[in-house]
């Protein structure tokens, strides 16, 4: 075993822990704006849900894609962003 395992393996899941909170971090950001988008789509008597827009928004995901991640599992985890924010969208509703 690397002599140096434990000290290794302790910084790269410091900076795993470091990612996550970023990501969580952005994930309520932009849930955030989402629903200030909600706002000024119900304020202007637009309809929710946009398809071409949800295309779009996968589309560009797709690009931005650099690896090593494939194209496939990037879009899975963003539909799975998009439906999760619909769900809160429904429940402020509430």
């Amino acid at each position: 075993m690397d002599p140096d395992f434990n000290e290794k393996i302790s910084k790269y899941r410091d900076e795993i822990n470091r990612i996550d909170k970023g990501i969580v971090d952005y994930l309520n950001e932009r849930a955030k704006i989402v629903l200030a988008v909600k706002k000024l789509k119900k304020k202007n008597n637009l309809p929710l849900y946009d398809a071409r827009r949800e295309e779009e928004l996968l589309d560009n995901i797709a690009k931005y894609n650099k690896g090593p991640l494939y194209n496939d599992n990037i879009i899975q985890i963003f539909e799975s962003i998009l439906r999760n924010v619909q769900i809160l969208e429904r429940g402020e509703e509430l």
